[in-house]
């Protein structure tokens, strides 16, 4: 890069989900841990900025403890006498909204050295009286720059923050997170509007973050790459755990994307086994860089499959003591790879850090075990206790699994087609545990019931704020808006009509519960 004083330097990092586990006495700190190496980082490598992309807490209403150690974090690194390097050349109440609508670093009552900007994720979003969310207690206390929040979703308006050190302008977009099935309908009926600097614009840097689905899990439950604006350089993309640090290019619109991934294990899945890094991005006018840099206090985490029926000398008659035999011996073996991989992990880090997890950390591994065939699985935490001692995660070291029919039926027939032997390998899909969804319940508790003014989605989207946000009043919103609503277009209906008996009314209250429904599905209330 050339001259310093053109360059601006951003330590981004997303999903570090502060307060996940907290209670657990083996790996409660594990997410303060990093993300104080992330912040150390950022003080080591000097650098103008911080970027996070999403879920910097686990919980939509963080604990105490949670909330005094992020702002304890935020204190100690945040504050001192460093002079800000970056101007900031926007409308603050357009960015950052709220009563001290202003970027932190040129607020007179606080001494910002390193300013943070953030985004919400799915996990720490707005909800609930008021709207709000932690990212608004951080933002009110001073020391975090919370943009990309949207008041409305079917019409979003998405305007840059404008910064420029020496001769770069960066022209920063964020977009809290939104739900994908929501913001796929808007982005596809052309109702988000990216705003563009209204001078020079040729000469910004369009960096943009958002907190969404990246890969598909469905048709509209994700937000496909070519749906964002052609004129961006560069785009930050949270939500997936995975890390993918080095920037794809999307030739469709001639961007690149980085995805930093998880800074945490959140779930024991392969993605969150890939070594964890952050981004060091340098902007120098229109041109960047991306260099990753690999975090050390991270839990080492390892995992791997097993199939039963592909095992030498085991078979369905084969006792529980002879399979638990075999996969103990599996576990030991990864274990012993888990400190290999944290010694190198250890190597690796940046000399700066000192290691928090101690020399031999208590690792999390994972065996998911194939038993399709026969064979008979046994208790996964009665096998857990054999390494009580050893590992960070002894209930659930084993995830018994069987595959699909279709699975089945598929590879057989990519073993008749190819001629390949053992064509039921490790890529089969494992069979979902039977789960029934919230919708389902409802729907089947109001058909049961006299309550046929309900909707089953709305009491479902409802059931989720109130379980998953903690929104103690959602249920109780939901009825009165939609009873209100209810008795309201009943009223518009029947205006003229004074004759109404009940039979008509239980048809004015159909037909409105399913326009109302159907309303609900436009809207994605109910789906996970």
């Amino acid at each position: 890069m050339p001259d310093d004083r053109d360059t601006l330097s951003i330590l981004v990092a997303t999903d570090n989900h502060l307060g996940y586990l907290e209670r657990d006495p083996v790996r409660g700190q594990d997410s303060f841990d990093a993300f104080s190496e992330i912040m150390q980082l950022a003080q080591a490598y000097r650098v103008d900025m911080v970027l996070l992309g999403g879920d910097l807490f686990h919980d939509n209403r963080p604990s105490r403890k949670s909330l005094h150690q992020a702002l304890s974090l935020f204190r100690t690194h945040c504050l001192g006498d460093k002079p800000v390097s970056i101007e900031y050349l926007s409308d603050p109440q357009v960015d950052f909204g709220g009563e001290f609508s202003n970027v932190n670093y040129e607020d007179p009552n606080i001494n910002i050295s390193l300013p943070v900007f953030s985004i919400h994720g799915n996990h720490d979003d707005p909800s609930g009286h008021g709207n709000l969310s932690a990212m608004d207690m951080l933002a009110v206390s001073g020391f975090v720059n919370y943009f990309g929040k949207q008041t409305e979703v079917e019409n979003i308006r998405v305007s840059p923050v404008l910064l420029r050190k020496g001769g770069t302008r960066l022209a920063l977009y964020g977009l809290g997170n939104i739900r994908d099935e929501r913001l796929h309908r808007t982005i596809a009926r052309k109702h988000m509007t990216m705003c563009q600097p209204s001078e020079d614009t040729d000469k910004w840097f369009n960096l943009m973050v958002l907190h969404q689905n990246r890969v598909a899990h469905g048709p509209k439950n994700h937000i496909p790459e070519h749906f964002l604006s052609e004129f961006l350089d560069l785009v930050i993309w949270g939500h997936e755990h995975q890390c993918m640090v080095d920037p794809e290019y999307n030739h469709q619109r001639a961007f690149y994307v980085s995805q930093p991934g998880s800074s945490v294990a959140t779930s024991l899945s392969p993605g969150e086994a890939v070594a964890k890094h952050v981004a060091l991005v340098k902007i120098n006018r229109r041109n960047f860089k991306v260099d990753k840099i690999r975090l050390k206090n991270v839990r080492p985490f390892v995992i791997e499959d097993v199939v039963l029926a592909q095992v030498a000398g085991l078979s369905p008659q084969s006792t529980e003591s002879e399979i638990v035999e075999y996969l103990r011996g599996r576990v030991e073996r990864l274990i012993a790879h888990a400190q290999t991989l944290y010694n190198e992990q250890l190597a690796r880090g940046s000399e700066v850090i000192e290691p928090a997890l101690g020399a031999q950390p208590k690792p999390l591994v994972r065996v998911r075990v194939d038993y399709t065939g026969g064979f008979e699985s046994f208790h996964p935490q009665r096998f857990g206790l054999l390494f009580a001692d050893r590992v960070a995660n002894p209930r659930d070291i084993v995830y018994f699994y069987r595959k699909t029919r279709s699975v089945l039926a598929s590879a057989s027939a990519d073993k008749r087609q190819a001629g390949v032997a053992g064509a039921l390998g490790d890529s089969a899909v494992p069979e979902p545990v039977d789960a029934v969804h919230v919708e389902n319940l409802i729907g089947e508790f109001l058909d049961d019931t006299s309550m046929h003014m309900l909707v089953d989605l709305e009491l479902a989207d409802a059931v989720r704020l109130f379980v998953q946000k903690g929104d103690t009043d959602a249920i109780a919103q939901s009825l009165r808006a939609t009873i209100g609503d209810t008795q309201k277009i009943i009223m518009e209906q029947t205006l003229r009509d004074l004759s109404i008996d009940e039979k008509k009314l239980d048809q004015h209250i159909a037909k409105t519960r399913s326009l109302r429904r159907n309303k609900a599905v436009e809207d994605g209330k109910g789906l996970p």
